[in-house]
């Protein structure tokens, strides 16, 4: 194990502790090396801005360590102040060196926290002085801001991160070297990571963190450019109906899973509105064992547009995006690429009384197939559930059945001759597949069907997810005693991991509001567990309940963290019980 000491070291503006709680100094001669961490993010189309609050970062040569700041095995670095980010700004190759200088001990390090202020925490002076797009100053340390349905109002909502004393868990190996230098570039990935859920009336979000990294010495770009007049420049013009413009545009690139099965998307960004501009980067050139990764497939995705996609895009270890020190990038074409728009759309939801199960919390990816012996599906689309009840909080939009595929092979940065083609599933049809936040494997629901004209809407019924091999289903046994309970007339109890919530359960029916004491007992079934002869070291989890009082969730939400955590790394029963004071 690493040790770290607790006297700490200002280096280049980060506090160097081990742990954040003790243990001996460092010896003198102790070797060490330079680690530089820069953040990226990928796209969302469900919100305008997202604000997180960060306050250190913390190593472990250990992947399955558990977090705890008297650990003195953890090597943490702390911001001399928290820092505020708009982490939508950070797509297009947009990179923020947050984390600058550190010095680590020798080794081969194998996780990484980042730890955050949490939304409840006092609003630290970094988020007083960030404004939103009303010009207010951020209401919370982590906030989000989205659109009203079908409005160009700007609404504010906190980021409620599950348990964000644990922080966000990234695991990953790289070797710091006496005197050397190592660059990295961690992606949150906010498309896959950001989770609007109901909370009263209100949407909140929560997060199911989807964090990549990058060794920024082994990383390629790709380039390209679409058609900017095909796209709508301001939001009122995504709302109309004549003249249709494109909107919401994500580009992917993707590759295929280590079974062949289908492909994923392995980094993302939007394309700017004015230009029709985009960069991918950074993009992995080897895999996690090393392998050479040649080219990507490209597709293109958008409101009012048919899905783009481009086959074997080469990159190149050391492109950069246009204007970067290092090599070109791969350009798609030279000129901008002609889209091919179309307002056929239709919302896609759970059906009624199926949502995601046995978990509440997951997600669901809709892909679409090519034509061809041996073609396996392209994620097209994909959405996480609301952690509450297992659906998504809002119906997601798909291409309907008057629209095609338009596939071309990479042309050297010439122009691209495209193929209309119809989905193996049929137009405007996809592979439904969902899965839970951990340890399950993807089930396939089977192909949805566009829904008939004149109806704009469909539904499917998702296909249980099962268990990894080796993985138990566990059962977590809680009892909740309330006492002096107010006006706290709903409450929720929230199952969680590494900052993403595993499960919920709906526990009002036991609150008594008049004061009184109450007790309330139930199980939690199908949490991911292990056994003796086979520990799963992650699973591991935290609770807390949220409580407040129908009708006024803003104003009389809180969380209530329960103590400890509940350990089914070896065993697939566990008792929780927790106390839930009044206010």
């Amino acid at each position: 194990m690493l040790t770290a000491g607790a006297g700490c070291a200002l280096i280049l503006g980060l506090t160097a502790c081990g742990g954040g709680g003790g243990g001996a100094n460092p010896a003198p001669t102790q070797m060490k090396g330079t680690v530089n961490l820069q953040i990226t993010d990928g796209p969302s189309d469900e919100f305008q801005h997202l604000w997180v609050t960060f306050t250190a970062i913390s190593f472990h040569t250990d992947p399955n360590a558990a977090w705890s700041a008297s650990d003195a095995t953890w090597v943490t670095m702390k911001l001399p102040a928290p820092v505020t980010i708009d982490l939508t700004t950070l797509n297009n190759g947009a990179l923020n060196t947050l984390f600058s200088g550190m010095s680590l001990p020798v080794g081969t390090y194998r996780q990484i926290r980042f730890l955050l202020d949490g939304p409840d925490a006092p609003l630290d002076a970094s988020a007083l002085a960030t404004k939103d797009s009303n010009g207010a100053a951020l209401q919370w340390n982590d906030q989000v801001e989205y659109l009203a349905a079908n409005s160009t109002t700007a609404l504010e909502s906190p980021l409620e991160i599950a348990y964000p004393t644990q922080g966000i868990q990234l695991v990953g190996t790289f070797n710091v070297v006496q005197g050397a230098t190592v660059n990295l570039a961690v992606d949150f990935d906010l498309e896959q990571s950001i989770v609007p859920f109901k909370h009263d009336t209100l949407t909140y979000f929560t997060m199911r963190p989807n964090l990549r990294y990058y060794d920024m010495t082994q990383v390629a770009a790709i380039t390209g450019t679409v058609d900017p007049s095909k796209l709508c420049q301001t939001i009122a013009a995504e709302g109309a109906q004549s003249p249709a413009c494109a909107f919401n545009l994500i580009v992917k690139a993707e590759l295929l899973t280590a079974d062949g099965s289908r492909h994923y998307v392995a980094r993302a960004t939007t394309v700017d509105p004015v230009t029709g501009n985009f960069t991918l980067y950074p993009l992995w050139t080897q895999d996690a064992s090393g392998n050479v990764i040649a080219s990507y497939d490209v597709l293109i995705r958008g409101r009012n547009i048919e899905t783009m996609i481009v086959q074997t895009v080469p990159v190149t270890m050391g492109s950069v995006p246009p204007g970067g020190l290092g090599l070109a990038p791969t350009r798609l074409q030279s000129t901008p690429i002609a889209l091919t728009l179309n307002s056929g759309e239709y919302t896609a939801q759970f059906a009624a009384n199926a949502p995601l199960a046995p978990l509440t919390s997951g997600y669901v990816i809709f892909q679409q197939t090519l034509s061809g012996a041996g073609a396996v599906p392209y994620q097209v689309r994909g959405r996480n559930t609301d952690p509450f009840n297992g659906t998504f909080r809002n119906p997601i939009p798909l291409q309907g059945s008057t629209s095609s595929l338009h596939v071309a092979p990479y042309n050297g940065g010439n122009a691209l001759a495209f193929n209309s083609q119809t989905p193996v599933e049929g137009a405007g049809a996809f592979t439904v597949a969902d899965n839970e936040v951990a340890y399950y494997t993807l089930g396939t629901a089977g192909v949805m069907p566009p829904p008939s004209a004149p109806s704009t809407s469909q539904t499917f019924t998702p296909a249980p997810p099962v268990l990894l091999s080796g993985v138990q289903s566990g059962t977590i046994n809680v009892t909740l005693a309330f006492s002096g309970i107010g006006v706290d007339n709903q409450c929720e109890l929230v199952l969680a991991r590494f900052a993403a919530i595993v499960d919920t359960y709906d526990c009002h029916s036991f609150l008594s509001t008049n004061g009184g004491t109450n007790t309330g007992s139930f199980a939690l079934n199908g949490v991911p567990a292990g056994d003796s002869a086979m520990p799963v070291p992650g699973a591991y989890y935290y609770a807390y309940v949220r409580l407040w009082q129908a009708g006024h969730g803003a104003a009389t939400r809180r969380i209530v963290p329960l103590p400890g955590f509940i350990d089914l790394r070896s065993t697939s029963a566990a008792t929780l019980n927790g106390s839930v004071p009044g206010a």
